[in-house]
């Protein structure tokens, strides 16, 4: 169920400005305890239509939950068949009441509120119904009323004539009030359901484990790639919950991110990094330990990973000072910079830290050790290699000594041959340099491109069956596909979700493929079988399934959905992962100080900065890669800066230069 608490939704912006705002998302019926009194709407005696509550007969799409409410339909009952009902709503602050239906027949849907300041209104859906014999969350405008009224109905059908040869059955569920004019989809259950694999396999002392376990199979042993992974959905559930109140399907994570974080620390002390502060790529997650066979090897890459997913919480909880302490702790003793030779990178680093026994070569996922290396303090022994390393490989990817394979026309870049379609997500999601860097994003476009083409070349049947990716190959084994090495056919869900940035249709063909919980890449977590989420398949064999969900693999279905602009939207990521690429900043830049106001924060379009006393200064303002924006001169105690109206909603950082001293503010435009 969506959606079904009463909320307090409250906004947490970088720094320590919080906005609190208060909005009741309220429940007017879900049909789950004793229901409210349903006075049926008929046309008398001879209407023999009905109102119920029964089992949900259709636990699917976007509604799994246990009860609804069924209206039975007379074929020679009158358009407005439905209900009324005395019900106090209230429309001052949350103004979109949403219905999920289920019918048979596509027909308007009206709502109508009566006894309140504006009189009586009856309105249809602003989301007209599409699907038939589908969930499917209609959602009503009451944007023009305020205040509270008593009397509620919904005619479910209201079509004249009724045009019915047969009675049918019309099922409803989910009446709520909220502040979101956009409809309810399985995207969003997908969304819900993904974060909750996460929390499935977080242990009780915070560790992630490094798969999920389908079908009964055994559990798999902790993995660090995996932790890193499992903080990052720590900030986005947080980040939701902010957003939208709802506290069925996500919550607050501080808690969580401290637990988490102080057990590595507590690994640390008991001796389970290496010399250069790594932990094992595998291990026990009860005390760090060796667990049986599995790797107890160092890699560089499931480090980096984890060390992101630090660097996020660090900046997502940027208020809480256990957070910040803990998480530096852990990344004051990586020192990625071990992991960067002349030429190549090591994937693999001994117990010393300081010797590699496996190689790579730019361009891939390792682009995101080279980003730690590159901006390592200057005081680091290995700083000038790795700044030589990355100005020379990854600093222009136009100009860079790589290869650049060419699939139909669409020109990637590769360490070689072509590459599985996780690379460069990886490094969109991790690298903030990637996503701000033009050249970075045409050939992030060229992947999807390219990926999409050899679905077609190699015979995907539906323009929705393609991705690229690693994981679980159904039926037993693990693979990382690619263009011309995709033996198995397999599609792989998590890379279209994760191109949802740049994919306008990445929802609709996630939808294709769930098919209204038919689909072949649908996969129910062993928590709740009702919760579905995506995973791969293959087209040739597609009662094949796959054991295990990999973490760090499924994680790029988790980032994909929480970047649509519904959701957390596409500068999320790159406004967390941000501070890396300033290398003159401290913390003490982003503390109060006392001679100098900057207000409001966040701002709309201009922004009031004020000195103690009559002062000259320059203004910078930066953008997250740490480009100018924007610069102007002050000479006064008190200033207003209009800033560009096109200028996008994000974190911006404001340098201000006085003849004796220097000012660095975080400042967030709405």
């Amino acid at each position: 169920m969506n959606y079904l608490k009463k909320c307090i939704t409250f906004s947490v912006l970088y720094l320590s400005v919080v906005y609190l705002q208060t909005a009741y998302c309220q429940v007017i019926e879900n049909y789950e305890g004793t229901p409210i009194l349903m006075n049926s709407i008929n046309g008398g005696s001879a209407d023999l239509s009905t109102i119920t509550v029964i089992n949900n007969p259709h636990k699917t799409g976007i509604n799994t939950s246990n009860k609804v409410c069924n209206l039975f339909r007379d074929k020679d009952g009158i358009p407005d068949s439905g209900f009324w009902s005395i019900k106090s709503i209230n429309l001052t602050t949350n103004k979109f009441i949403h219905v999920k239906v289920f019918k048979p027949r596509i027909s308007p849907v009206k709502f109508k509120v009566e006894d309140g300041a504006a009189g009586i209104l009856e309105i249809a859906s602003i989301s007209p119904q599409t699907k038939i014999n589908q969930w499917e969350d209609l959602v009503f405008d009451f944007s023009n009323l305020t205040g509270s009224y008593t009397k509620i109905s919904l005619m479910l059908d209201l079509i004249v004539p009724v045009g019915l040869d047969t009675d049918i059955n019309i099922y409803f569920d989910d009446i709520i009030i909220n502040n979101n004019s956009n409809p309810i989809t399985f995207v969003d259950e997908l969304f819900q359901n993904s974060y909750k694999l996460y929390k499935d396999i977080r242990k009780s002392n915070g560790v992630y484990l490094d798969a999920l376990a389908l079908n009964g199979a055994g559990a798999k042993p902790a993995a660090i790639a995996a932790n890193g992974v499992g903080l990052m959905s720590l900030c986005i559930a947080d980040a939701m919950y902010a957003k939208t109140g709802d506290a069925v399907n996500w919550e607050p994570n501080a808690n969580q991110v401290i637990a988490t974080t102080q057990t590595f620390i507590d690994f640390k002390n008991n001796g389970k990094i290496n010399g250069a502060g790594m932990f094992p790529r595998y291990f026990r997650w009860d005390n760090g330990g060796q667990d049986g066979s599995w790797s107890y090897e160092y890699s560089t890459i499931d480090n980096a990973i984890f060390a992101m997913g630090l660097q996020m919480c660090k900046n997502y909880f940027s208020t809480n000072t256990t957070i910040v302490s803990n998480v530096n702790i852990l990344l004051s003793v990586m020192d990625y910079t071990k992991a960067i030779y002349p030429t190549k990178m090591a994937m693999v680093l001994d117990q010393s830290g300081n010797n590699g026994s496996a190689f790579t070569n730019p361009f891939n996922e390792y682009m995101l050790v080279a980003w730690l290396a590159k901006n390592t303090t200057a005081s680091n022994p290995g700083f000038v290699k790795s700044q030589t390393f990355w100005n020379t490989y990854f600093a222009n990817p136009t100009t860079a000594p790589i290869a650049r394979p060419n699939y139909g026309g669409y020109i990637t870049l590769s360490d070689g041959g072509y590459l599985s379609c996780f690379i460069p997500q990886f490094c969109y999601y991790f690298v903030n340099l990637f996503k701000n860097d033009a050249n970075y994003m045409s050939y992030f476009s060229n992947w999807l491109n390219a990926d999409k083409l050899f679905a077609i070349n190699n015979g995907a049947p539906n323009s929705f069956e393609w991705g690229l990716g690693a994981g679980e190959i159904p039926g037993g084994g693990y693979s990382a596909d690619k263009i011309n090495d995709n033996p198995n056919k397999i599609v792989s869900p998590h890379i279209i979700a994760g191109f949802s940035p740049i994919y306008s249709n990445a929802k609709s063909d996630l939808l294709s493929l769930y098919n209204n919980g038919n689909g072949v890449s649908i996969y129910s977590l062993p928590s709740n079988f009702s919760k579905k989420v995506l995973w791969r398949y293959k087209r040739t064999a597609t009662t094949a399934r796959a054991s295990y969900i990999q973490a760090i693999d499924y994680s790029t279905m988790l980032f994909g959905l929480a970047s649509l602009p519904e959701n957390l939207g596409v500068n999320w990521f790159s406004t967390y992962n941000w501070p890396l690429d300033i290398q003159s900043l401290s913390l003490s830049d982003f503390s109060d100080n006392d001679k100098i106001s900057i207000y409001p924060n966040p701002f709309d379009e201009k922004i009031m900065i004020s000195f103690k006393e009559k002062t000259s200064a320059e203004i910078h303002i930066f953008d997250v890669s740490g480009k100018q924006i924007w610069a102007t001169k002050i000479n006064d105690i008190t200033e207003t800066i209009n800033l560009p109206k096109q200028l996008q909603s994000g974190l911006y950082l404001l340098e201000l230069k006085t003849n004796s001293e220097t000012y660095r503010v975080k400042i967030l435009k709405k």
